[in-house]
């Protein structure tokens, strides 16, 4: 990517290109390596149908991600990401409002440019439902069925609701 690519990268079927600010000695920036390489299978071999369901690629990317992270630089470290992807999020619906539409883990954007409701919210709400579903049911069937999400789906476009 060129040294002025605005994004850390940008994931694509069997190649990831990243910036060259990711890859650096302290390797404080693994995590958005983790996160292009984990497109390859929440993003790419599974992916959203329409802008609508652009949670399903970067929530349960995310989600994996800090799994990742948690492994590679302990639990403590995935929890303040959380933290700070929380509070990213209700900085971006104050801009937004609280009930517009791009507020929500499924934005309409039917009758607008998709650009125009990009924000971390499909990114954090959606990796805050997966984490609200491993509440519920625990981390290893988490794991199983995100592992079944992708197995079922692999190769088609999907849109909500996926379950």
């Amino acid at each position: 990517m060129p040294p002025s690519f605005p994004f850390g990268g940008m994931e694509n079927p069997l190649v990831t290109f990243a910036s060259p600010t990711i890859i650096i000695g302290d390797k404080s920036q693994v995590y958005v390596a983790a996160h292009e390489m984990i497109h390859s299978w929440t993003g790419n071999t599974v992916t959203c149908a329409n802008w609508d369901n652009f949670w399903i690629n970067e929530g349960f990317t995310v989600f994996v991600e800090r799994k990742v992270t948690g492994e590679l630089k302990g639990k403590d470290f995935a929890m303040v990401e959380s933290f700070i992807g929380n509070r990213s999020i209700y900085e971006n619906m104050e801009v937004f409002g609280y009930w517009n539409s791009y507020s929500s883990l499924n934005p309409n954007v039917r009758n607008a440019n998709p650009d125009d409701s990009f924000s971390t919210i499909p990114y954090e709400k959606g990796y805050q439902f997966i984490y609200y579903i491993q509440s519920l049911i625990g981390e290893y069937h988490t794991k199983e069925l995100i592992d079944e999400f992708v197995m079922e789906n692999r190769f088609t476009s999907v849109q909500w609701p996926v379950f």
